[in-house]
């Protein structure tokens, strides 16, 4: 139905469970990232008017950040938006410690710096942290986004204190995912400046975890930064003496431990027990059109949706319109742990 399904490599770790040969389109939307708001309004926003038959797969059916009986979670006719699914991350974390293809703990501490997109930009002093990081964890390996490789002054600040860079690729590339798990089993220790995806990932995997460094900003309307409130809803994170034992329970939960289908629930939630014909028509057509108007200002999105761009003209997604745009599905690669390839120079 979109190409967000797409992202991090999920709808093919569903594929793989699923028992499927190769990718397919998807009777609805996949949540692409852990929303500290309900999906329905943190990623679903510009389909809020396509209809019940157009699932909406969330990752857990508890969260401290919003609630399923929220009215913004429900049609007019007051069929419930959202299906709990579970995280992909879980399934492939399960499958790949089932057939041992998940890398043996190393030594040195993993960091994940908040990162910003081609649209939403970050706001914070990266060397200052580069430098607090190395004070406190001594050399880590250092994770980041594909946008960020692009930077030289982010490169700089990081490579500059002594950490090693790596990235786990484009959001499109299906192995992404791979990559994460890979780091996410490799490293003893994980940390950032923000709570986020990636700190749930690696709670979940048996990781020790820690939030602490430079509050960065992010994007044009900080006053919707999700920054803001995860403190009150997940002080743990925040109290020095919470137990490892806390982190993950949490993690499990917002990840959707207790939502898992089986591989036969999985395909009627997603529409591959029939065709997928209108899935491939909405995904080339309909899909980016939809988005487009949400852009141009021609269609309502619900309140709160795209919050953070709130500001910025439709020029910012004419730059870059390739990534915004559909492009054929990959093949689907092994349901396993893939190790990062740190960035050459001249891709900075």
């Amino acid at each position: 139905m979109d190409i967000q399904n797409h992202y991090y490599g999920h709808s093919a770790v569903f594929a793989l469970y699923c028992g499927a040969k190769r990718l397919r389109h998807v009777s609805g939307l996949i949540q692409h990232g852990w929303t500290v708001s309900s999906p329905v309004t943190a990623q679903f926003g510009d389909f809020a008017d396509w209809g019940p038959k157009r699932r909406r797969l969330s990752w857990t059916s508890t969260s401290r950040g919003w609630s399923p009986e929220d009215p913004g979670n429900f049609f007019p006719d007051g069929t419930p938006m959202l299906d709990a699914v579970g995280a992909p991350y879980l399934y492939l974390l399960d499958a790949a410690r089932r057939t041992g293809a998940v890398p043996q703990r190393g030594e040195k501490t993993l960091v994940l710096p908040l990162h910003g997109t081609a649209l939403l930009k970050v706001d914070g002093d990266h060397a200052a942290y580069a430098r607090l990081v190395r004070e406190r964890e001594g050399a880590a390996t250092v994770c980041l986004h594909i946008d960020d490789l692009h930077n030289d002054e982010i490169m700089s600040a990081w490579s500059g204190a002594g950490h090693e860079i790596v990235s786990a690729g484009d959001r499109r590339d299906p192995r992404f995912i791979g990559r994460i798990l890979w780091m996410m089993s490799a490293a003893p220790r994980v940390v950032s400046n923000r709570l986020s995806t990636a700190i749930m990932y690696a709670a979940a995997s048996g990781a020790e975890v820690e939030v602490y460094g430079p509050d960065f900003k992010l994007g044009h309307n900080a006053a919707a930064d999700p920054g803001r409130v995860m403190r009150d809803f997940w002080p743990e994170f925040y109290e020095p003496s919470t137990p490892q034992s806390v982190f993950r329970e949490i993690a499990e939960a917002e990840l959707g431990r207790g939502d898992m289908r089986s591989p036969e629930e999985l395909r009627r939630l997603l529409g591959w027990d029939s065709t997928t014909l209108v899935p491939f028509l909405e995904y080339w057509a309909s899909g980016p059109l939809t988005k487009a108007q949400t852009v141009l200002g021609l269609k309502k999105v619900p309140e709160g949706a795209h919050a953070t761009e709130a500001g910025l003209s439709p020029w910012h997604w004419l730059r870059h319109p390739l990534k915004h745009l559909p492009s054929p599905l990959p093949k689907l690669p092994p349901m396993a742990a893939v190790e990062p390839v740190a960035p050459q120079p001249a891709m900075a």
